[in-house]
């Protein structure tokens, strides 16, 4: 492949992964948030992080983001050695174990984001965006 190929294909990446992140978070916080806000509402115990963020925060579009990050991290986070368990705790309890399918309303789409953002930002890095 020569330079003017791999400048294509950033291109290319650059604005898939621009307008795919944009559509990403326009659906997580529109018609995917349902599912995501039952989610929380099944983690975040009374008086943990997760139900304090939900009342700081509210619903607004801002609110909405802020909450599903929680959401994500508090999966995320759980599963790092010696600290997750501490982190779980503070943040809110699974009491009872939720379905796969459901932890994967919150976990695909927002991985998928996040990913968009970072393919973005090397496309980006790549086409000297930030120069």
């Amino acid at each position: 492949m020569n330079s003017e190929q791999l400048v294509a294909i950033a291109e290319v990446l650059l604005v898939v992964s621009v307008l795919g992140g944009f559509f990403l978070l326009v659906l997580i916080l529109t018609f995917l948030f349902p599912k995501i806000a039952e989610v929380e509402s099944r983690i975040a115990t009374p008086g943990k992080q997760l139900d304090g963020i939900r009342e700081v925060w509210g619903n607004g579009p801002i609110g909405r983001w802020m909450r599903v990050v929680h959401v994500y991290f508090f999966f995320i986070f759980r599963n790092l050695p010696r600290i997750g368990p501490r982190i779980e705790s503070r943040m809110g309890d699974e009491a009872e174990a939720l379905p796969m399918g459901l932890k994967l309303w919150v976990i695909l789409p927002v991985s998928v984001f996040f990913v968009s953002i970072i393919v973005s930002l090397i496309a980006a890095w790549y086409l000297g965006v930030f120069d």
